[in-house]
């Protein structure tokens, strides 16, 4: 057994490029086991198996780990690019405020809480990104500390220690993300978040729809009737029809009268004895069927091409008003068409009368296939199928982030630059604003996306878990608890602060704030504990802005963190 066990440690040392994509998929299988609803994730589960691997001497090399490294910080800042930019001009200023204020107080307790327990730049760099959860300051604050004006061997056991205090810190930094924003915060508002999701869903114009209900935003359908005397749509226009129905959404896409085919013009009326076919939300047509006449079913002449179009918001004329005022408006002419859903920042948002659809938002529609391309073509750019990556804009990108961080100015005892890192995330943000504008430069579609934010980052720490193996023992023994208790503070004080910053100063909805926490926080999970006990998904919509913002600022902020604990 010892030889056996010898022999793969020998072999980790010789191709450790071996060692960093074992620690990702253990990484990966420890990080999605549930401890009641609590998992540690892909990222954290990777840095713990690095950790532990890293145990026998495994050495990887610099260059392989930052480049994954890269490849995450572009496709980050590519994805929060349009919600980033799109928050500086409007109504994401608040839940920008936030990301800014868990940034500046979680940046204060990491630096006050190192100098008073004596803790090097590492230490305090990995208690800062530990406690806020965001490990991908593991990066950047080890860029900062190699330039540094110390000695390699003093630079290398600072960028380890990064590594040890994050996987410390990082299960409080989680746990507690969750129980303040879904327990503690809504014990200090006073509320009930129920009643609070019931409130803002009616003020939204949004139906939560109850387990067992068609929903109204997803699933649609096409029916036939027959017109019967005496029917509530009998002698109608076809505008008229579609209007009697209001709330809902629904559209006569056919009339066959007799051996006729009727053109459903809005002037065109129903008479009976027609034959219409009805396309629209399911809930609708179940609400409004009877109203048309009987209903019956025949294959062929339900049979018409409807087509579903991803489209990516680009034209400026949708963005900002209502849905209700860009449809009484006839800014956006929907008829025929519906939208099936809406992507912002990657979370679905639920979505009524009252809702603001923003620049890079990604709308789904379903309908008739000419139709749809009518409103696409109103709203935005259509996304292909994601069958191929834009290399160009990924390299190109890439490339300009590493020219962006090499200007430094030097100030004799310190050199100050942006660094590699944070350059390469600029660029992202660049090109992802770039997109919303010049959509003919090409998408990077969204599936590659995720795939070099999730492996990018967990391979990267999955290296650095490796490189700082060796020094984790001791550094649990000596320092262990005292980092801990640390990283309460700065969990929770960052949030104390932006809670009491957000509801008493920017006077924001208590629901939306506490998706703003959770976003500012950047842990998804924390979101998805507000949904649970509100019953609803609309906290989301308090989500994405801080989301994108804190993505941005959090890991930029570790380079500031061993600045400051520096000097």
């Amino acid at each position: 057994m010892t030889m056996s066990f010898d022999w793969i440690v020998a072999l980790l040392r010789r191709s450790p490029e071996m060692a960093m994509f074992l620690a990702v998929p253990i990484g990966y299988v420890l990080g999605n086991i549930k401890f009641g609803k609590f998992s540690l994730g892909t990222v954290t589960g990777a840095l713990i198996a690095g950790l532990v691997i890293g145990q026998a001497g495994v050495a990887v090399d610099r260059q392989l780990r930052w480049s994954l490294f890269y490849l995450f910080l572009f496709a980050n800042g590519y994805a929060a690019g349009p919600q980033f930019f799109q928050a500086l001009k409007r109504d994401g200023v608040k839940p920008m405020v936030l990301s800014l204020v868990i940034a500046v107080v979680g940046v204060t307790l990491a630096v006050l809480m190192g100098r008073l327990l004596g803790l090097d730049p590492g230490l305090t760099a990995g208690l800062y990104g530990g406690a806020l959860t965001q490990s991908s300051s593991i990066g950047t604050a080890t860029d900062a500390i190699m330039n540094l004006p110390v000695a390699p061997e003093i630079q290398r056991e600072w960028a380890n220690h990064i590594a040890v205090a994050d996987a410390l810190t990082y299960v409080f930094g989680a746990v507690g993300t969750i129980v303040f924003v879904s327990v503690i915060a809504p014990r200090i508002l006073r509320i009930d978040l129920r009643k609070e999701a019931l409130a803002l869903e009616e003020q939204y114009g949004v139906k939560n729809d109850a387990d067992g209900v068609f929903s109204g935003y997803r699933k649609f359908a096409v029916r036939a009737y027959t017109v019967l005397p005496g029917a509530e749509m009998a002698q109608l226009r076809v505008d008229d029809a579609e209007r009697r129905g209001a709330p809902y959404r629904y559209f006569v896409e056919r009339i066959s009268r007799g051996e006729l085919d009727i053109e459903p013009r809005a002037d065109a009326v129903l008479l009976p004895g027609d034959v219409v076919v009805v396309q629209g939300r399911t809930a609708a047509l179940v609400a409004i069927g009877a109203s048309f006449g009987r209903e019956f079913h025949e294959a062929e002449l339900l049979d018409f091409p409807v087509s579903i179009a991803k489209v990516l918001v680009t034209k400026s004329a949708i963005v900002g008003p209502t849905l209700r005022e860009l449809l009484d408006t006839r800014v956006l002419n929907l008829r025929s068409v519906s939208m099936r859903s809406l992507t912002r920042g990657g979370q679905d948002i639920p979505f009524g009368a009252a809702t603001r659809i923003s620049r890079g938002d990604i709308v789904e529609l379903i309908g008739p296939a000419q139709a749809v391309q009518r409103v696409a073509a109103e709203i935005g750019h259509v996304l292909p199928p994601p069958a191929s990556t834009r290399l160009s804009v990924l390299g190109f990108g890439i490339l300009g982030g590493l020219l962006v961080g090499l200007p430094y100015v030097d100030l004799g005892v310190l050199k100050l630059t942006l660094g590699s890192s944070v350059g390469v995330l600029l660029t992202g943000l660049f090109f992802g604003w770039l997109r919303t504008s010049r959509p003919a430069l090409g998408e990077i579609p969204q599936p590659v996306l995720d795939f070099m934010i999730n492996f990018g980052l967990a391979a990267f720490v999955a290296g650095a878990g490796l490189q700082a193996g060796p020094e984790f023992v001791s550094a649990i023994k000596e320092l262990g608890v005292v980092l801990v208790l640390a990283g309460v503070v700065v969990t929770w004080g960052p949030l104390l602060v932006a809670l009491l910053v957000g509801r008493y100063v920017l006077k924001m909805n208590p629901l939306l704030l506490l998706g703003g926490l959770a976003g500012a926080q950047t842990f998804t999970a924390a979101l998805a504990a507000v949904q649970e006990k509100a019953g609803s998904r609309i906290p989301v919509l308090g989500y994405t802005v801080p989301y994108a913002t804190s993505n941005i600022l959090l890991t930029t902020c570790g380079a500031v963190v061993v600045v400051l604990a520096y000097g």
